[in-house]
């Protein structure tokens, strides 16, 4: 295996040993964002009618702070390739309809808070996973 995908993470935890260990044995890493901002967080985004711009501000903001980040915090770490900003949108976004909200605030969140760190070295690449699940009882991805 040459890569590590990673389902959520505690922003208040430190991940900088993890990626540096990653790095020392050859591994990429592609972390997913943590649920907690999204939908299990008291002020989460399923409360706010998915307008998840500041919970996802705050998350990202100390996962920045705590590893993904070196150079002064100024670069990605090297051993991170990838950043999941929302995983299975399509199952945890009710009404179906506001997915691309909850995603495209979220994705605000995280650009504004790279701005405001002044991020500027080796870029990650961003995405939302979604999933081949039934939702509202209809036949799974492209037939939904």
């Amino acid at each position: 295996a040459n890569t590590v995908r990673l389902y959520g993470n505690n922003p208040n935890e430190s991940h900088r040993a993890f990626l540096d260990e990653a790095m020392a044995k050859g591994m990429d890493v592609i972390v997913g964002q943590s649920d907690w901002p999204f939908i299990q967080a008291l002020d989460s985004c399923m409360r706010t009618n998915w307008y998840c711009y500041q919970q996802v501000y705050d998350s990202y903001s100390l996962n920045l702070a705590r590893g993904f980040l070196i150079d002064g915090n100024r670069s990605y770490h090297p051993a991170l390739k990838a950043v999941i900003i929302l995983n299975e949108p399509d199952l945890k976004v009710h009404p179906r309809q506001l997915t691309c909200r909850a995603v495209a605030s979220a994705f605000d969140a995280i650009l504004q808070a790279e701005k405001d760190l002044g991020v500027t070295g080796n870029p990650v690449a961003f995405t939302a996973t979604f999933s081949f699940g039934m939702f509202d009882g209809k036949a799974p991805a492209l037939g939904q």
